[in-house]
């Protein structure tokens, strides 16, 4: 045998090893290295009947056969067969013997004897000593019978016992149960029944007696006969007689006989297991049943469901069902939260504790649910799965926010890697799991509803945000330098540009990225790694489920489509899959069925593929034309003919086709598409007949028809016009806007229904086609306004809005995976952005409407509009409206997608004249200047519009034209820089579902942050190209204080921030406030500074988000005052602000210690010292350190006498004293 390799040994081992083979070879060609495994083919086995069939008939034939002796072993074909068959099991399949070979080893058939009466067992004397002792044995006269002697002696007690307990006598049953009854205590009554029940069994046997006893036993109450037993026990005190015959069979019968058994069911406690089964049992018989091992009965015990009280703020581990609902840590609150008539199915959910850990709580964690689904049984799998599938769409739902964290990165790998499963079902639950975790349900259903408003066919680009500069750590002095240094000046052009720095790791390639590290920085593009388009084509053209994968796959592609260009053209770069997509899923309608009651799957239209066509149509033009050449249009005009009834199914897609027709009308793509006007004018007509607006109808009608109202609305105004469809539809909007002056709005598709009828006579309007909607302008919609519909409407504007929310949303809940914002975090839980009740999009559109009327010079139909529109209520509430905008303006909100709209609608309310008027000029300048910090780069028309009416406005500030002109110039150059240029080849529908505001709240100090970027830089470059450092201090203070006096409501920064801003002014290049010009400006700024937070306490350890934390910036600010104040007492003024006693100790300490050298310089008039010099001396200093510190001071001539300094440490070291001597 060849030796085989050992763990120890190395290469050249083997290599010798190797040699020594060959060489044994070469002198043995047969030589085997090792072993051969050879499959012997087993007969094919029959089965059982036929086998016995096979031996009944044999058995015919051999009916005279020769008989095998008695004591011969007789085994049966059959009974070698099964023999052979259990072997085969036990030991395998090798080759062995036949089967008649197990007769060997067989020792014969078990005969099972049966007994007449109960065999006299001679062994079960009970010895009195250790060993037994030796006696002589008395044999019994043997029987004739031609037995052995044991037989017969053994045959001989057998009947001498028989003999003694045929009959006992009466004498005999009055010594064993006594005299009288036990348990009856009438005398009389007992006597007679005592000697009856004597009579009766003197004439019954022993085996008669044992079996009526085991009668009585089984139906009489256990509860009572342990009452028997112990009534018994307490009136017999001498032991049971024993007759004299019976001391053959038991030689000690007082050392023998069975102690009292004990009630076991007084040991065990109701919740033990066997507490049951001993009750119902007759247990204290069982043979060595005695004794109750506890111990080793645990694992039977009920689950204990009494859990500990958790504390509030207490963490447990998170539970959950199988649908993904998070469970309560107890039973009890289960129960309390449930109905009465609900407590049993609860209690009844025993899937629910199937695990070992906390056997108390229901549910399972995350980690147990990972595990089941990498279970090797199908069902554990799609359990685990569709848990993990609930659990991520509660999650996007808004539930679980501040109450739970999940992994996102890890529960997407495991979905990921479940996706690979080919198995219809479990295939089914993964892919549904995983369209949960990117498929957000809340955003994508508010995008339809909507999209058929005007103004609402922009898609946004869910694209991954870099957050890292918002968690970066404040308190760090690069921090600061990265804060400022996004903020650079650039001469170009003859004016300042302005641009952001990037970090230079910001284009650093992801693919030196591991799956883990991109996954918790870029979720899709980590999805897009897994090679995910890819699986969805084999999911959708080979494996072709039947099933909701389907509609899944379908739901991912769209949350790829959405992330950005980039990917969307990825998508349409597969053509496979995008083959696989226009022929399954957009078939001709001419060869299927479409009233089916369950639509299918393949070869029938899916409206989410139209979906998908839609976004990936929204992200680029180029896009819109290679699906244009897919036969895209020829589908459209196929499914917006069909004439027949519809389902609900085929008016989702019929609505996802007018969808598609607006964008590519938008667009400008084909002309060939204006030949759907005999389709539109088919389905105009249809819900001109049939259409029900009022609230209960159906909702899908509705947005039907607002959809083909913007569809039609799209073309462009240079089209030739329809004069039958015109006309069709002022029959439309005047029908519509009848029902709704006589009924209530209160539904959303009400409202978008009414916005895109204006929107339809706006772009008619623009076509010089007003003669047709004349009658609806003048009569309909002027008495909508006027109706009761519209005032109840206009009054839930306030309750309704978005941006005066105080909530936030859910945009950056998990920032690798950012979703549009649909769902608020409000305090009674998650709510949609977007009510019931939210009119500003029809809002929007009649003032656009007006807005139209008032350029073309149609003032006599505008008059009448307005009129109505300015009637006391309507007013009344818009006034209200933008009294709330000065105070309640949530700007985080603001930079929602959906809020959009409303940001706008602010703007045309601004602009409106006749609401202006019942505001002061105060009022309007804080909410001008409070909507312009939520302004982005889409907005900037609206800023320069702003600053040239109100902001920079002598109207509103008491400021020369001359320096209000140039301060303008400055500004809107700084926001011209923002000015978004799109290429014609790069023409999309898509936008950022987050939007920036341009300027921060604190714009008017932007200035102030370039002098302090170039101080840090230790740059001599300008602040801007016309302005010097000494312009830029007399604008930003002067700016700064006209905003604050002329609305005393306008706070522009915190008072802990203006103090900053007020130590960045002393911190320029050129140290202008040395100048007697700055001087007089900065000494006016600071006295109306510490007046006005006279008794302000400033936070000087809060840390403001995206600005530097005040420790860091008053380190740069007493480094500076050393360099270049000369004892400047407004500079001083400014270092002595966090020394005042009411402040941290800590500044105090920091001045005396590690800034001890400026305190010879520092000194100013105490006039600029907030609340005086009393400040600085009450309450007295009690902090040794800080008493040697000034002991120190004044010994050393650290401060000169008679300062500042001086007084405080002297005040303080004297009083220290004092209070020792004490």
């Amino acid at each position: 045998m060849i030796k085989r390799p050992q763990s120890g040994e190395t290469e050249e081992d083997i290599l010798r090893m190797q040699n020594e083979f060959l060489s044994q070879r070469a002198k043995n060609p047969k030589l085997q290295p090792a072993a051969q495994c050879v499959k012997v083919q087993k007969e094919p086995k029959k089965s059982l009947f036929v086998r016995n069939r096979r031996k009944d008939s044999e058995k015919d034939v051999n009916a005279n056969a020769e008989q095998p002796p008695r004591n011969a072993v007789l085994i049966s074909q059959v009974q070698k067969e099964i023999l052979g068959e259990i072997h085969e099991k036990i030991v395998g399949d090798v080759n062995v013997q036949p089967v008649e070979n197990f007769s060997d080893i067989v020792l014969g058939d078990i005969v099972e004897r049966k007994f007449d009466a109960p065999m006299l067992n001679d062994k079960s004397n009970v010895e009195a000593v250790a060993f037994p002792t030796i006696e002589r044995k008395v044999l019994i006269k043997p029987l004739k019978t031609g037995k052995s002697i044991f037989a017969s002696n053994d045959a001989g007690k057998k009947q001498q016992f028989n003999a003694n307990v045929a009959s006992v006598p009466t004498e005999v049953l009055t010594k064993l149960y006594g005299s009288e009854s036990v348990i009856v205590n009438n005398s009389q009554i007992a006597e007679e029944v005592h000697k009856e029940n004597l009579d009766l069994l003197s004439k019954m046997s022993r085996d008669d007696i044992l079996a009526e006893r085991e009668k009585l036993l089984n139906t009489i109450d256990p509860t009572l006969l342990t009452l028997l037993k112990k009534k018994r026990q307490e009136k017999l005190n001498p032991p049971a007689f024993i007759p004299e015959s019976s001391t053959k069979v038991c030689k000690d019968p007082e050392k023998t006989a069975d102690p009292e058994p004990m009630d076991v069911t007084d040991v065990l406690t109701p919740s033990n297991a066997a507490f049951e089964i001993i009750q119902q049992s007759e247990a204290e018989n069982w043979v060595h049943f005695d004794v109750v091992e506890t111990d080793k009965l645990k694992w039977m015990r009920d689950v204990d469901e009494s859990a500990k009280e958790l504390k509030p703020g207490e963490k447990f581990e998170a539970r959950f069902d199988w649908k993904g609902v998070l469970l309560p840590y107890s039973v009890d609150a289960i129960s309390n939260r449930s109905k009465p008539d609900e407590t049993a199915s609860v209690n009844d959910d025993r899937d629910l504790y199937l695990h070992g850990d906390e056997p108390h709580r229901p549910g399972y964690t995350l980690q147990e649910l990972f595990r089941l689904a990498r279970s090797n049984v199908m069902q554990q799998r799609i359990s685990a799965f569709g848990a993990i599938g609930g659990i991520l769409s509660i999650y996007n739902q808004g539930f679980y926010d501040g109450v739970l964290e999940l992994p996102i990165s890890k529960i997407f790998f495991l979905l990921r890697f479940g996706l690979d499963d080919n198995t219809p079902a479990v295939l089914e639950v993964v892919s549904r799991a995983l369209a949960y975790l990117f498929y957000n349900e809340a955003d994508e259903t508010l995008l339809d509803f909507i999209f058929d408003n005007p103004g609402c066919q922009w898609q946004p680009r869910l694209e991954t945000v870099d957050m890292s500069a918002d968690i970066k750590e404040l308190n760090a002095l690069e921090s600061l330098q990265n804060q400022m240094r996004q903020l650079q000046v650039n001469d170009e052009g003859n004016r300042s540009l302005f641009r952001s720095d990037f970090e230079d790791n910001e284009n650093e390639s992801k693919t030196s990225m591991s799956d883990f590290q991109l996954a918790e920085t870029n979720l899709m593009e980590c999805l897009l790694r897994t090679n995910i388009l890819q699986r969805l084509y084999f999911i959708l053209n080979t494996v072709k489920p039947e099933n909701s994968s389907v509609t899944s796959c379908l739901k991912i592609l769209i949350r790829l489509a959405r992330t950005n260009t980039d990917i969307a053209g990825k998508i349409v770069a597969n053509t496979d899959l995008m083959h696989c997509v226009f022929k399954y899923f957009l078939p001709d309608l001419s060869h299927i069925e479409t009233n089916l009651a369950t639509p299918q799957f393949y070869y029938y239209p899916q409206f989410l593929c139209l979906k998908l066509l839609r976004i990936l149509i929204s992200q680029n033009l180029g896009i819109a034309v290679r699906l244009m050449n897919l036969q895209l249009k020829q589908s459209l005009i196929n499914y917006l003919s069909y004439r027949a009834d519809i389902q609900d199914a085929m008016i989702k897609v019929q609505i996802e086709c007018l969808r598609i027709v607006r964008c590519l009308l938008l667009l400008r793509i084909d002309d060939s598409l204006y030949s759907l006007d005999s389709a539109f004018y088919n389905m105009l007509q249809w819900h001109s007949n049939y259409l029900k607006f009022e609230v209960g109808s159906p909702y899908l009608l509705r947005q039907h028809a607002s959809a083909l109202l913007m569809a039609i609305s799209s073309e462009p105004c240079s089209a030739k016009t329809n004069r039958v469809l015109s006309e069709l539809l002022s029959k439309c909007c005047c029908a519509w806007f009848y029902r709704a002056t006589r009924n209530e709005v209160t539904e959303f598709s009400q409202t978008t229904l009414l916005s895109a009828c204006l929107h339809v006579v706006t772009w008619a309007l623009q076509r010089d086609e007003v003669v047709y909607f004349h009658e609806y302008i003048v009569k309909y919609l002027r008495e909508f306004l006027l109706s009761a519909s519209f005032n109840k409407c206009l009054s839930q504007l306030i309750t309704s809005s978005v941006i005066l929310r105080k909530s936030n949303d859910r945009r950056y809940v998990h920032t690798p995976l950012p979703n549009v914002g649909a769902v608020l975090l409000h305090e009674n839980g998650p709510q949609l952005i977007i009510p019931q009740a939210y009119s500003v999009y029809f809002l929007t559109t009649l003032w656009r409407l007006m807005e139209l009327q008032t350029c073309q010079n149609r003032n006599a139909d505008n008059k009448l509009l307005v009129d109505a529109l300015m009637s006391p209520s309507i007013v009344a509430s818009l006034v209200e409206y933008l009294t709330l905008l000065t105070t309640n303006l949530n700007h985080y909100l603001c930079s929602n997608f959906y809020a959009k709209i409303e940001v706008k609608f602010v703007y045309k309310l601004l602009n409106c004249v006749d609401l202006l008027k019942h505001f002061n000029s105060a009022q309007i300048l804080q909410l001008a200047y409070n909507y312009l910090c939520c302004l982005g780069a889409e907005h900037i028309q609206e800023i320069e519009q702003l600053f040239e009416c109100i902001i920079f406005n002598t109207k509103y500030l008491n400021v020369s034209d001359l320096a209000l002109n140039k301060w303008k110039d400055v500004f809107v150059s700084l926001v011209q820089t923002h000015y978004i240029i799109v290429e014609s080849s790069n023409i999309s529908l898509s936008k950022s579902s987050h939007t920036n505001a341009i300027l921060s709240r604190d714009w008017p100090y932007f200035f102030f942050k370039l002098m302090l970027q170039n101080f840090i830089d230790n740059s001599t470059q300008k602040t801007t190209v016309d302005f010097t450092e000494r312009d830029v201090l007399e604008m930003t203070l002067m700016l700064v204080t006209q905003l604050e006096d002329s609305s005393s409501n306008l706070n522009i920064v915190t008072p802990t921030e203006e103090l900053m801003y007020a130590m960045a002014a002393f911190m320029g290049p050129e140290s202008e406030f040395l100048s007697d010009e700055i001087r007089p400006l900065l000494r006016k700024h600071l006295l109306r500074f510490y007046g006005k937070y006279k008794d302000y306490t400033f936070e000087f350890d809060k840390a403001a988000l995206g600005k530097c934390t005040f420790e860091s910036l008053y380190s740069l600010f007493v480094d500076h005052f050393q360099a270049t104040s000369y004892g400047d007492e407004l500079f001083g003024s400014l270092v002595l602000v966090p020394m005042a006693q009411k402040y941290d100790s800590k500044w105090r300490r920091r001045m005396w210690s590690d800034y001890a050298p400026a305190l010879c310089y520092l000194n100013c008039d105490e006039s600029l010292l907030i609340n005086g010099i009393s400040a600085y001396l009450e309450p007295v200093e009690e902090e040794e350190s800080l008493i040697k510190s000034y002991a120190h001071a004044l010994s050393t001539n650290d401060v000169r006498v008679g300062s500042l300094p001086y007084k405080i440490a002297k005040y303080h070291v004297e009083h220290f004293r004092r209070k020792s001597q004490k």
